[in-house]
């Protein structure tokens, strides 16, 4: 898990990688040409000689474009990127248990899966999600358009569930309070009032808001049934 790959890792690395070959064309042909070589090395695919043949023979012809590098270059870094990923067999999820995961219903994963909210290689090809196995390696994007990979979103999940601590009843007590504290400042108003602002949690986009009004509800309830 600590050498995990996530969304923003890459996206730094092509970014930064872009600005470069902007500044300097002959770094970013030393480049491509070091990269191809790495991953030759550990396959040489049809694929990954197609995209350097064709981006080599223009180059020397003379006929390429920036845009056409960017491009280039683009297909074999993700190619570095799968590459990179390969060996980390991921592991496989129902609907079921994402959404626990997510803090969300059923319903809305298959929602998701439809709309290609959530998505993974190979999901076209399924006529239902019923019964899906959905690998930790498939992209969530959410309503901003920002990606996250599955697998950080389980390991938030098992990170911020190892951490609660276990109480007596007193001390349990007080930290359910301190959680219903903690959302009221949060996200600025009593339940009733955020839940009216931002809509019924249970058919939210916002996977975040809908876990955590779940987890609120649930603090509310154990202080009203201790009293």
């Amino acid at each position: 898990m600590m050498g995990l790959i996530t969304f923003e890792d890459r996206k730094l690395v092509e970014e930064e990688l872009a600005r470069d070959i902007r500044e300097n064309p002959r770094y970013g042909l030393a480049a491509f040409k070091f990269i191809y070589r790495l991953l030759y090395r550990i396959d040489s695919s049809e694929e990954l000689e197609r995209v350097y043949d064709t981006f080599m023979n223009r180059t020397h012809s003379g006929d390429s474009s920036r845009e056409e590098f960017a491009s280039a270059f683009h297909q074999l870094l993700q190619m570095a990127f799968e590459y990179a990923a390969a060996s980390d067999k991921p592991l496989l999820y129902t609907t079921g248990q994402l959404a626990s995961y997510f803090g969300v219903s059923t319903t809305t994963i298959n929602n998701w899966l439809r709309d290609k909210r959530i998505s993974y290689p190979g999901m076209e090809d399924k006529p239902s999600f019923k019964q899906a196995r959905i690998p930790d390696t498939a992209i969530y994007k959410s309503t901003n358009g920002r990606e996250t990979v599955i697998r950080e979103v389980i390991q938030e999940y098992e990170v911020r569930k190892s951490l609660e601590p276990v109480y007596d009843e007193v001390e349990r007590m007080k930290e359910l309070v301190k959680i219903v504290l903690a959302f009221e400042t949060q996200y600025g108003g009593r339940y009733e009032e955020v839940e009216a602002r931002l809509g019924d949690p249970s058919s939210s986009d916002d996977w975040k808001w809908a876990r955590d009004a779940d987890e609120w509800r649930y603090a509310m309830k154990e202080i009203a049934r201790e009293q």
